[in-house]
């Protein structure tokens, strides 16, 4: 995960916040997003989402499984941007639904 914070340019502090998720599928990314406020305004170029003060886009890559000869998972890349002071809430509420348990 990684973290910015972003002037925008009506001087509210904007934030930026990258995750990286292996394991789910993006219908329940999208469920999950739904779940916290959020609705479908994808582009034709990225997936994306939005609610009241954020937004979150990703994009999808194939990653190799280690020690596998050719199998690989899905890897979702994740961009939640907006108010500064609403984004942590959001990444926690969303990150809650998003850790399952193994089994």
């Amino acid at each position: 995960m990684s973290e910015a914070a972003l002037e925008s340019g009506d001087n509210a502090a904007v934030r930026r916040v990258e995750v990286n998720l292996r394991g789910l599928p993006e219908w329940l990314i999208r469920k999950y997003l739904a779940e916290i406020g959020a609705s479908a305004a994808d582009t034709p170029e990225l997936p994306q989402m939005r609610a009241e003060g954020w937004t979150v886009s990703w994009t999808t890559r194939r990653v190799p499984i280690a020690g596998s000869s050719g199998l690989g998972l899905t890897q979702f890349e994740i961009v939640f941007e907006g108010d500064a002071d609403l984004l942590p809430e959001v990444e926690e509420r969303f990150m809650k639904k998003a850790q399952r348990g193994g089994g």
